[in-house]
């Protein structure tokens, strides 16, 4: 790539269209950036809120083999959190957490897992070890979640790392 250079007189710095030349351009390099900014990704309002019930749920991840109890207040208190501010779980995560008591769901350790196939009906149903609450998921073939529905995604909204500034 290219960039010519002109050289300009010096009589011409002191002439008053060369000064407003420049004041325009330096006007205009002062707007982009304030364009830029419209352009941003729009803020989550609940930011904070989800990366604690994240935090909360990864804890959960983290003290279901060791200790269940803690694992299920661990997931008690990130389902609360959400209750609360009115935010929606992800139903991937949902199905991971006990409804009565909000221990993780692992297989073997704080659930079993058992697998019905009838002719007409098939579900996987898991139990609590902790509580004793049954849970059943059906599976079909026809049967398609809502989130997996390309209609059901209004926006998007992307998070982006917060700026360090030094």
């Amino acid at each position: 790539m290219r960039t010519s250079v002109t050289k300009v007189p010096a009589s011409c710095y002191a002439s008053k269209t060369y000064r407003s030349a420049m004041a325009s351009n330096e006007k205009e390099a002062v707007k982009r950036p304030q364009n830029e900014k419209k352009k941003q990704p729009k803020a989550c309002a609940g930011r904070e809120l989800h990366e604690r019930m994240n935090f909360l749920y990864q804890a959960s991840v983290l003290m279901s083999d060791t200790c269940p109890q803690l694992s299920a207040s661990y997931g008690k208190l990130a389902k609360a959190i959400g209750k609360k501010a009115v935010l929606r779980m992800e139903p991937a995560i949902k199905r991971t957490l006990c409804v009565r008591c909000g221990v993780l769901l692992n297989p073997a350790t704080t659930a079993d897992i058992h697998d019905f196939r009838h002719k007409q009906l098939c579900y996987v149903q898991v139990n609590c070890k902790l509580c004793g609450y049954s849970k059943r998921f059906y599976n079909s073939k026809n049967h398609q979640l809502w989130l997996d529905n390309p209609s059901s995604i209004v926006e998007r909204i992307e998070f982006q790392a917060p700026s360090s500034s030094s």
